[in-house]
């Protein structure tokens, strides 16, 4: 009876033959990666429990969390304008945005004013990197890397709908650049990440505020239907110490919750 008690209190409703549910998400997918490691950990600890993670982009997210086609929705950016109307945001982490090239680029380290006019002019970056791919318009880290980058309209290129394909394409091609989640440079030896302004894509410089290519990870739910008791609880351990570890083995920084 005790080792039942001890089980049940892990993280809020009961574990280890728990109530059960499912949570549906949907979203970006650069938090994606992170969301997932955090619903398994979570699952493990609550029999019963269904935590569905899917992807799509943060577009499709806050429309999926509007609409209350899913529990939670997730974005890579700032939620702001007509895309908060009808939703409570979250903020859950802070990521970095790394520029990576492949592996055999000898580009170390570039200035804000150089991506922009890679990504602007198409003009090349120290004679070396000469094109570059982007995300699509549903991505959360295309419209973040835009507003931090001070850039309105991207020149024509590639538009790809995963971090998964930047990589594949910046690593088949020693002279271009695309840009990721800090947390896909993890064990990834086919590209590397360039310094941007003298200071490494770091979590560690992320948290400092010296690496400012950085946004926010945030999820988001219908503010009228609001949470079921088992999303909440789900919301709850993303705060606890349990999930603070994952956030921060997964290379992204944990905040407070506001």
């Amino acid at each position: 009876a005790v080792a039942a008690i001890g089980c049940g209190m892990a993280f809020g409703l009961t574990a280890c033959g728990g109530n059960g549910g499912t949570i549906n998400i949907s979203g970006s997918t650069s938090v994606q990666p992170l969301m997932q490691l955090l619903a398994d950990a979570y699952m493990a600890e609550h029999d019963g429990v269904t935590i569905n993670v899917g992807a799509g982009g943060s577009g499709v997210g806050i429309s999926n969390a509007k609409d209350g086609t899913v529990d939670l929705g997730m974005a890579s950016k700032e939620i702001v304008g007509e895309d908060a109307e009808g939703i409570t945001t979250i903020q859950i982490a802070t990521d970095g945005i790394a520029l990576i090239v492949s592996k055999d680029c000898t580009v170390t380290n570039v200035t804000k004013q150089e991506v922009y006019d890679l990504y602007v002019n198409s003009t090349a970056i120290q004679s070396v990197i000469t094109a570059a791919v982007s995300r699509d318009g549903a991505s959360g880290t295309r419209e973040a890397f835009q507003d931090i980058m001070d850039i309105e309209t991207i020149a024509k290129m590639p538009e790809l709908s995963s971090q998964d394909t930047v990589i594949e394409n910046v690593a088949a091609n020693n002279n271009t650049m695309g840009y990721v989640s800090l947390e896909a440079l993890s064990g990834n030896s086919s590209i590397k990440a360039v310094n941007f302004e003298g200071i490494a894509p770091t979590a560690e410089n992320v948290s400092s505020g010296e690496y400012t290519l950085a946004r926010p990870f945030n999820i988001m739910y219908n503010t009228a239907n609001g949470m079921s008791e088992l999303t909440s609880d789900f919301v709850d351990f993303i705060f606890s110490d349990a999930a603070a570890a994952i956030i921060e083995d997964n290379g992204q920084v944990v905040v407070e919750r506001k």
